[in-house]
């Protein structure tokens, strides 16, 4: 997928408790995201069956939301949206020493269909929404009260599910984190950001961290000089930059191998006033 970059294009400036269980949906669509899962990485799906999370699978049987928290009551809750032809399941591996530590619960969302590449292989920003407000109203969520956390694409798309979260009215966000992946503009739904179908400021009462490795492998798309494109643009459609993370010697993977650059994030997300 090709991706050219909103935050460094010229012109877009004035363009102006106990965790719930979520029920999953009947019938045999079910089964078959859950099992292409199963099927790709069969030793974080039995990661994740072995630690209790919930699954709730979409009425298309296409997508699924993957929720757990390691206590009742958890501090917080971070949303993720995973890189490019992943799995929610990976995330909750990769997070779940963080989530242990911090005492911190995780929703993460599978907006890949789980085969091949290319836009026709994941789903729309307005759909991945649309199932992360149900799941989200289903738990009990409340507006303000979570930080959106996306990687490689699915940072891409944090831009606008951020923006749709803003003007839905369910401003479930209390900040958003972007690690690796600049707002693309041949996603459709950026476009819409961009040409003011959120209106002038649709980042506006926002806020936005940002992480980058300068040894990324798609520096054109997701490296730091990149991501300073983003962290300006974000700012230009009327976001608050909170922060700013760099690993000079790293790559977006990093992020959550690094100790000091996770706690920087959560501390921060963890001060902003919550309900």
């Amino acid at each position: 997928m090709r991706r050219g970059l909103i935050g460094i294009l010229a012109g877009f400036a004035v363009l102006a408790a106990a965790v719930p269980a979520i029920a999953q949906s009947p019938g045999p669509p079910q089964g078959t995201i859950l099992q292409r899962a199963q099927e790709a990485i069969p030793d974080k799906v039995k990661f994740g069956q072995q630690i209790g999370v919930s699954n709730r699978v979409t009425r298309d049987g296409r997508l699924f939301v993957t929720t757990w928290s390691p206590v009742p009551s958890p501090k917080g809750w971070v949303v993720v949206l995973p890189d490019a032809k992943s799995w929610a399941q990976e995330e909750i591996a990769l997070w779940h020493p963080t989530l242990v530590r911090r005492q911190i619960g995780i929703v993460a969302m599978q907006w890949w269909y789980g085969t091949g590449d290319g836009p026709a292989h994941y789903a729309q920003a307005d759909v991945i929404y649309r199932e992360l407000e149900q799941a989200l109203r289903t738990m009990g969520m409340k507006a303000g009260s979570l930080l959106l956390y996306g990687i490689g694409r699915g940072a891409e798309t944090a831009f606008a599910v951020q923006a749709l979260d803003r003007h839905s009215g369910g401003r479930f966000f209390a900040a958003t984190l972007v690690n690796s992946g600049a707002m693309a503009e041949d996603l459709p739904a950026n476009r819409r950001v961009a040409q003011g179908q959120f209106g002038l400021g649709p980042f506006d009462d926002t806020r936005w961290m940002f992480f980058c490795g300068g040894r990324d492998a798609e520096p054109e798309r997701a490296g730091c000089a990149t991501m300073r494109g983003a962290f300006n643009a974000a700012k230009r459609f009327g976001g608050k930059t909170e922060l700013f993370v760099e690993e000079p010697a790293g790559n977006r993977a990093s992020f959550l191998r690094t100790a000091k650059h996770v706690d920087a994030v959560l501390d921060k997300y963890l001060s902003f006033p919550r309900p």
